[in-house]
């Protein structure tokens, strides 16, 4: 066996490692953590576009992933879509995932739990697509595992994987697309075309911030024919802009086809409408943001340098600092489709000031895996920069599994223990800790608590016995009890967001709390015992729920 042909074998055996170690702890994560906020929406959604054949529900968000969650229910001829709640609740799609995931009969787990390994899957495309664009770019197999390793080993990328949110899919079709062009502008061929469009469309079915892409794909590409070089149709050599129009308009044909394909081409209008919800989102009064301990309604530009910096593992971001002291310089004039779209998304998504947490930003991560890899690039000092890159794959990997099962909540070492003075929302809080709250309460022999939960999920289903105090998310107060004054013992359960006043009508119901230690349960509920406390039970006894 030459030596080319076992660095080959050994970069496809450890990646295929990499891959199992991802899927198993996102099987640990999906056991361990809730329904997020949004998730019962999103599956409710894909559920009723294969049922209805109407894609009005939920219509803020593209059909593709949705469509792919929901297929386990199809396929295993799930429950009945709930279409007497759709009619009664006038598609409201909180009424519907309610009724979807709590009033079916079935376990939500056991509905919930199919599509999260669905995206799960996806999670592993991305990670092994990570791979294969490191070995094309840097021409080296070590390369490959490198940037499939520190994917793997990233807890945020493995949270997003594990939840119904759209972030994973358009960061996975927004790196294949950057990357077939990158290839394209290399050796065009009418294979790479189409492919390029239909990974055009599918990243525009993913999520509608996929036109920040779009805009630094268009960027990117300015720049490449003003640097001399040609980005035309296949067997043309022709240069300047022209021929790069041209090009353009056929991946957008090929691209729009293959979105209206996801909407049966009949009820394609919805994704128009559904991106003008977006563009006109600031109109409908929702959004509400935290950073370093201040609530905005408008958000900041510098958020989501804030939370990359805080929420990415610190062996990722010093490996992809050093690397770029040099990588970028090394490679051809085409890696300018690497590098300028994910910068322009990073832009622009500041300027929106959607700051509802690092999730946002993902498809710009996949990018710095990418750039981390350099170090295994073959050239001068290799020995140091094997060596700082063992270490900082080293400092990933443990970081990595430290965080499992809660990776939601996940902060790098610069956040300290009190992740919430910095970030919050769904970089901490999204409603996932229930699962986590019921252990602690089995545990330690509490049978009932005072909550106050931020989320959708149901506490009830979880076997949690509570009075319910004020909080957001939940849509009524089923299953909460009035605990007894005498009761023997009264503990406090409120979610990171309420304590920080998030989603409140009083933002400060929960701020003479902040001054006691808790106990933090699932990385996101904090416990408070205040059994031998008479003030403090009256003052929790005297809040009204909501």
């Amino acid at each position: 066996m030459t030596s080319r042909r076992a660095s080959v074998t050994f970069a496809v055996l450890a990646s295929a490692v990499l891959v199992g170690w991802f899927w198993w702890r996102g099987i640990a994560f999906i056991a361990a953590n809730g329904p997020t906020f949004d998730e019962g929406v999103h599956l409710a959604a894909g559920y009723s576009y294969w049922a209805t054949g109407s894609f009005a529900l939920n219509a803020e968000d593209p059909p593709l992933l949705k469509l792919l969650w929901s297929l386990p229910l199809v396929l295993s001829n799930g429950p009945p879509y709930p279409r007497d709640v759709a009619i009664a609740a006038e598609n409201n799609h909180w009424q519907i995932a309610d009724a979807l995931l709590y009033h079916s009969g079935l376990p939500a787990s056991s509905l919930l739990g199919p599509a999260r390994h669905v995206n799960l899957f996806l999670g592993c495309g991305l990670v092994l697509l990570v791979g294969w664009v490191a070995y094309r770019v840097w021409g080296s197999p070590l390369a490959g595992v490198a940037g499939c390793a520190f994917a793997a080993a990233d807890p945020t990328l493995l949270a997003l994987s594990c939840v119904l949110s759209t972030d994973m899919g358009v960061a996975l079709f927004g790196l294949l697309t950057c990357y077939l062009f990158w290839e394209y502008a290399a050796a065009p061929s009418r294979g790479l075309l189409i492919a390029l469009g239909i990974s055009f469309g599918l990243m525009l079915g993913a999520k509608f911030s996929a036109l920040g892409l779009v805009v630094g794909l268009a960027v990117a590409g300015a720049i490449f024919v003003w640097r001399g070089e040609t980005l035309a149709l296949p067997g043309k050599a022709e240069r300047g802009y022209r021929p790069a129009l041209e090009l353009a308009l056929r991946v957008g044909v090929i691209g729009v086809v293959t979105l209206a394909t996801m909407y049966a081409f009949i009820e394609f209008p919805e994704w128009a409408k559904g991106l003008k919800f977006q563009l006109t989102r600031d109109s409908h009064g929702d959004g509400m943001a935290y950073l370093n301990g201040d609530i905005s309604r408008t958000g900041w530009f510098h958020y989501f340098l804030v939370a990359l910096v805080l929420k990415l593992p610190l062996g990722l971001l010093i490996a992809a600092g050093i690397a770029c002291i040099r990588s970028p310089l090394a490679c051809p004039r085409r890696t300018v489709f690497l590098v300028v779209p994910p910068l322009v998304f990073l832009l622009l998504a500041s300027y929106s000031r959607v700051n509802v947490g690092v999730r946002a930003v993902l498809p710009c991560v996949p990018f710095l895996y990418l750039l981390a890899a350099g170090l295994a690039m073959p050239g001068r000092w290799r020995i140091a920069r094997g060596v700082v890159l063992a270490a900082c794959l080293g400092w990933c990997v443990v970081a990595a599994q430290r965080a499992n099962p809660h990776e939601i909540s996940y902060f790098n070492e610069l956040a300290g223990s009190e992740n919430e003075k910095y970030l919050a929302d769904s970089n901490l809080d999204w409603g996932q800790g229930l699962p986590a709250l019921k252990q602690w309460m089995d545990t330690n022999g509490v049978e009932v608590v005072y909550l106050s939960y931020f989320g959708t999920d149901r506490p009830e289903s979880h076997g949690i016995r509570f009075q319910r105090l004020p909080g957001y998310g939940q849509l009524d107060a089923a299953g909460s009890e009035t605990i007894p004054a005498n009761a023997p013992r009264h503990v406090v359960a409120v979610s990171t967001n309420h304590m920080l006043g998030l989603f409140l009508d009083d933002p400060e119901t929960y701020r003479w709390l902040r001054s006691r230690k808790p106990i933090v349960v699932g990385g996101c509920v904090q416990v408070f015992d205040i059994t031998h406390d008479p003030e403090a039970i009256a003052r929790i006894r005297s809040l009204q729920s909501r």
